[in-house]
């Protein structure tokens, strides 16, 4: 069976078939420990870990017919990646639906404080960052529909987009922070 697979992970694979079973059955071998290992990492529990690996696997079997896959190893650890944040994502949303009458009155607090740091972020921002930053994420404009209304490169576009979400990013950490150690109480 590792005969089959053998050229799974070589360097000149161009796409796997999925549709064979026994090579499906050699990939799972050869792929579930180390992506266990990756979701066990960043998630901190086994149980947890092994569900979104077999999850996965389920997943790719589903779709076998559907697939084609030219980077095998880069494309099971990006999925493993998504479903790992797909969790988190997950687990914020029920804490949130969880949340007791008791926090309730704290989330206009919340939304508040929010809508300031949007505001005190957007105002940190040059002028043509802020343009370009509010154009794409608010009015929802590709980077290439920005350039050309502004006539500009649309790299140049591209670039204030990413400045624009790293500030964001920075801004929002310890917002998020404090959200969520309010969600623990």
């Amino acid at each position: 069976m590792l005969s089959l697979f053998q050229s799974l992970s070589g360097k000149t694979q161009t796409s796997v078939d999925f549709k064979n079973p026994e090579v499906f059955e050699a990939m799972y071998r050869e792929y579930w420990h180390p992506l266990y290992i990756f979701a066990l990492a960043k998630t901190h529990d086994k149980d947890i870990a092994e569900e979104l690996i077999q999850d996965l696997f389920v997943q790719l079997w589903e779709k076998r017919n559907e697939l084609n896959i030219s980077h095998l190893r880069g494309y099971l650890f990006a999925c493993a990646r998504n479903r790992i944040i797909d969790y988190y994502k997950d687990s914020i949303f029920l804490e949130l639906e969880k949340a007791t009458d008791s926090i309730a009155p704290d989330y206009p607090l919340f939304l508040e404080e929010l809508e300031t740091q949007i505001q005190e972020t957007l105002g940190s921002l040059s002028p043509k960052t802020r343009e370009i930053f509010l154009l794409n994420r608010f009015e929802g404009q590709s980077a290439r529909e920005i350039a050309i209304q502004l006539e500009l490169p649309v790299r140049t576009v591209e670039y204030h987009i990413t400045q624009g979400l790293r500030l964001f990013r920075l801004s929002f950490q310890s917002l998020l922070t404090s959200f969520l150690l309010l969600l623990s109480l």
